[in-house]
């Protein structure tokens, strides 16, 4: 390799035998080209795939690697070429392309990864073209994933087996609440019987959160788009939630015109997203504070449904937490409502507005309050109001 190179120089005071043994000691097959990207040398990683697979490694030597490339006609190696002409150009200051290569019998994976090569003025004299065998990373990444969908199934079957006797649950603790066959005597019968009537009902919520989870990891939830005026959903879900927030003394806001215009998306699960932000919302906002429900487009055209309350708020290093099914922050009011809290209503938010194309920021400060935003792309805005 040492003779291959002499054309390429190599860094000052540095031995040209050490940058020889530098890249013979690289686990990855390694080519080093000139700048019209003619292979000037390999390193004997490169030889001994080569060797196992293609023949002799020295035949490579001088040979144009985009011309070799191009030969293979699939979009692996034209990404490949792409990639390497971008960053002899200067366009790009690194490259790298996930590929599979079918030999011996059974399927590999590679990581092509592409770096310039400058020299003591900066100027770009070729380029470095490794080939990293990833197969063992794909293989792993590939059982993670059937796994995740196993789980997801699971979870699937065993929430729809167990809505059946829970809804049995839920009816007749009712009819015993509302003594439906006559007094129950003892009133703490009727109680306990709210009791259990309340325990069944956070149960199903629960048990109906992990089944629209499962689904969406499972990538078995379809959406249902059409157009939906946003201030009548919007009041439809204070509505609903109005009862809890006057419990604990909160005042609900609305900050919507009524003339923007409609969003395309599924009512169904915007209305879940919603009134998970705001129950989220009423959850951790302590009594006397207040609850704002408001939507707004961008500069760029998305739109932002935003919850803004003057709760708790949450440490920035508790973000990612939050919205993690089941992630939960260590505060003295989360801890108060953990048995009411199925950590799940902002990770489902998230996955549901994520199904529609957008993000779901959040923005808050212990102290502080916080506020969600419900990002949809400019795409799902449709033209006019509805009505």
């Amino acid at each position: 390799m040492e003779d291959d190179l002499s054309q390429m120089g190599t860094p000052a005071g540095l031995p040209r035998a050490m940058l020889v043994g530098f890249l013979d000691a690289v686990p990855a097959s390694a080519a080093i080209l000139d700048i019209k990207a003619d292979i000037v040398a390999v390193n004997m990683a490169w030889r001994r795939f080569a060797a196992d697979n293609c023949g002799p490694a020295d035949p490579w030597l001088g040979l144009n690697y985009l011309t070799i490339s191009e030969t293979a006609e699939d979009s692996d190696a034209r990404a490949v070429c792409s990639g390497l002409r971008a960053i002899l150009s200067g366009e790009l200051m690194s490259f790298d392309h996930d590929y599979p290569c079918n030999g011996n019998g059974f399927e590999r994976w590679f990581r092509c990864l592409v770096s310039p090569l400058e020299d003591e003025s900066h100027t770009i004299i070729g380029a470095a073209v490794m080939h990293l065998d990833i197969t063992a990373e794909k293989l792993a990444e590939c059982r993670a994933t059937a796994a995740s969908r196993t789980k997801s199934e699971f979870l699937a079957s065993l929430s729809h087996e167990l809505r059946t006797p829970l809804n049995a649950i839920i009816g007749f603790s009712e009819m015993l609440m509302m003594e439906f066959w006559g007094p129950l005597g003892d009133s703490h019968y009727k109680e306990y019987a709210g009791d259990i009537h309340a325990a069944g009902k956070h149960l199903l919520s629960l048990i109906n959160e992990v089944l629209d989870l499962s689904k969406v990891e499972a990538g078995r939830f379809e959406l249902h788009d059409e157009l939906v005026a946003l201030p009548e959903v919007a009041r439809q879900c204070l509505t609903l939630v109005a009862a809890r927030a006057a419990r604990s003394n909160l005042a609900l806001e609305l900050d919507m015109d009524e003339d923007m215009p409609p969003l395309r998306a599924d009512a169904r699960v915007l209305r879940q997203i919603l009134l998970n932000l705001l129950s989220n919302a009423i959850k951790f906002t302590p009594p006397g504070g207040s609850v704002t429900t408001s939507a707004a487009l961008t500069p760029e055209g998305w739109l932002a449904i935003s919850v803004t309350d003057t709760g708790i708020g949450i440490a920035a290093e508790d973000f990612e937490r939050v919205l993690e099914p089941f992630g939960q922050v260590d505060s003295e009011l989360a801890r108060q409502h953990s048995a009411e809290s199925t950590g799940l209503g902002l990770p489902l938010c998230r996955r549901f507005v994520e199904l529609h194309g957008g993000v779901l920021n959040l923005k808050s400060a212990p102290g502080q309050g916080s506020t969600l935003s419900a990002m949809f792309p400019p795409e799902r805005m449709g033209p006019q109001r509805l009505g």
